[in-house]
């Protein structure tokens, strides 16, 4: 490696597919989330590549959680350079899956305060002894990540973007 240049200048890109769904038989999201930390360890700060890992962590565990459409396929991105992170991942899935997937995000994107949204929905889950969907509220109100949720063409493709100018 040349020990010139300025490294969280450097762009890297990757995409991963994997189908079926029904195939997978292990922690894949955390599989993908760990290789993605540590090739990216290799030119961005600890911070930028933990952002990544959380990201990947979280949607892929929801698909592998909330996806009914188990015969399709699941795919990654990751794109980062000097100026923006942004992680995709598309999976089959119906108009009612992507409708409360794209509800739940609109709720999400309209908080004044994220971080009240989210400890008001863990004060609220408390009480009711309910578990699970906070995962989503923290990328926004903890890692500063903007979600989008899109249909195309029989797939919920999720987005989230991390704005890195003057971050590393």
């Amino acid at each position: 490696m040349s020990a010139g240049g300025n490294r969280t200048q450097t762009a890297v890109g990757a995409s991963i597919s994997i189908a079926p769904l029904d195939h997978v038989a292990g922690d894949v999201a955390g599989l993908l989330g760990n290789f993605l930390f540590d090739l990216l360890g290799m030119f961005y700060p600890r911070q930028i590549c933990s952002k990544a890992n959380v990201v990947v962590i979280e949607l892929v565990t929801n698909v592998m959680e909330h996806c009914s459409i188990r015969d399709g396929a699941l795919r990654v991105d990751l794109k980062i350079d000097g100026d923006e992170l942004m992680i995709t991942v598309a999976n089959p899935a119906t108009e009612d899956e992507f409708k409360a997937v794209s509800d739940r995000f609109t709720v999400i994107a309209n908080a004044e305060d994220p971080r009240k949204l989210l400890a008001d929905t863990v004060y609220r889950r408390r009480i009711d002894k309910a578990k699970g969907g906070l995962g989503l509220m923290r990328l926004t109100a903890e890692s500063k990540f903007k979600l989008t949720a899109e249909y195309e063409q029989g797939f919920l493709v999720v987005k989230a973007l991390f704005p890195m100018r003057g971050f590393a």
